[in-house]
């Protein structure tokens, strides 16, 4: 394959010595032409880096979906905690110090274990994990006193979350509102 680029370009340079001999009309359409084979090099030198720098992170990486599109997006009952607020969020990775953002976005899950409806947004928990695919990811647990890399996937039948004790948070189409915080400002003003 990189024989062919490499024909290629001699071939174009070959062409763009031609052009100094012909009539001004001609030479303009050459110089349309240069300028397409130019971007055509360009942009067959930067695959060719691409593909030879391997780029693995890139190469391996699956398609999960973030916001409303990810199947995991939502608002769940939890079984083991009836009438509970559990909300999730999928979220793109953070940036690096490099610049670079990890394949994984990140799975946010908010939630209440008390009695009644929580006060404010202080009164809720917040986990976090990574999205491996579609429909997998694995959830840090721990600051709860559970699992730091508890497996989740989505249900095969797409109406929720399963984890691996057999655990299913079944999705709330239209939400739970009434499990919110009654008091849903974050910054509140002296003014």
């Amino acid at each position: 394959m990189m024989t062919s680029y490499f024909t290629f370009f001699l071939s174009s340079l070959a062409l763009v010595s031609t052009t100094t001999a012909l009539a001004p009309q001609q030479q303009q359409q050459q110089q349309l032409r240069r300028q397409f084979l130019n971007q055509a090099l360009s942009t067959a030198a930067l695959v060719t880096t691409a593909a030879a720098t391997g780029l693995p992170e890139a190469a391996s990486a699956t398609v999960a979906l973030t916001g409303m599109a990810s199947p995991f997006t939502g608002e769940y009952d939890d079984p083991n905690h009836p009438g509970c607020l559990r909300r999730v969020k999928v979220v793109g990775a953070p940036i690096k110090g490099d610049g670079t953002r990890s394949p994984y976005p990140v799975i946010e899950v908010k939630g209440y274990d008390g009695e009644g409806r929580p006060n404010t947004f202080k009164d809720l928990w917040s986990i976090q994990g990574k999205v491996l695919s579609k429909n997998e990811a694995v959830i840090d647990f721990s600051p709860k006193g559970g699992p730091a890399n508890l497996l989740a996937k989505i249900s095969d039948d797409g109406t929720g979350i399963v984890f691996p004790d057999g655990n299913k948070w079944t999705k709330v189409v239209d939400g739970t509102p009434e499990r919110l915080p009654k008091d849903m400002s974050t910054i509140k003003s002296e003014f």
